[in-house]
């Protein structure tokens, strides 16, 4: 009884397979598969694509309102940046023409490019370890600190200057503002 039941399968299993030959089966079936999921692919990749756009529009405005926000800087005649503290992380937020006019060769004079990364983006590990400590050190004490460090100008020269680091808390963001005070080249 086995033995018929066995026969049966392997007829039914071979009529399957002949078949599917026949007509190409595990060719097109597949085929057919790739084709539906790569046009769901497709819409998804439209809707992705258009979101970042939005995004991005969305992006360019917050940072033209953080110049806005901080405005009275723009014609401050030293070189003021603000941080933002989200997490462990201090993102750079805003930049005056006095600081990109010092410090623009790190990110092209251009203070847009530089907004939204960290000093771990733009400087060596041990110069941004460095920043970092400060910037934690000021950010949960909130007692201003003058830090001297030294500097490369865009000619490649060696600046000492200070570092004057204060806090401000503003609804739920701890912000670091920093003004860089020249002394004289090395």
């Amino acid at each position: 009884m086995k033995d018929e039941e066995t026969v049966k399968k392997q007829k039914w299993y071979k009529r399957f397979f002949d078949v599917c030959q026949k007509y190409r089966l595990f060719t097109y079936i597949p085929i057919l598969v790739l084709s539906v999921s790569s046009f769901s692919l497709r819409q998804k990749n439209e809707v992705l694509v258009d979101r970042v756009g939005r995004l991005e529009t969305l992006n360019e405005t917050l940072v033209s309102n953080m110049i806005l926000y901080n405005r009275g800087f723009e014609t401050f005649p030293m070189p003021i940046f603000q941080k933002l503290k989200r997490g462990n992380r201090f993102i750079a937020q805003y930049f005056n023409p006095a600081y990109v006019q010092l410090m623009g060769h790190n990110f092209s004079y251009n203070r847009y490019a530089y907004i939204g990364k960290t000093d771990y983006e733009y400087f060596s590990k041990r110069t941004a370890d460095l920043y970092y400590s400060y910037d934690v050190s000021v950010a949960f004490t909130g007692i201003p600190m003058k830090i001297a460090v030294t500097i490369k100008d865009s000619s490649d020269t060696k600046l000492n200057v200070d570092v004057m680091k204060w806090r401000q808390i503003r609804e739920k963001d701890t912000l670091i503002y920093g003004m860089i005070i020249l002394e004289k080249p090395m």
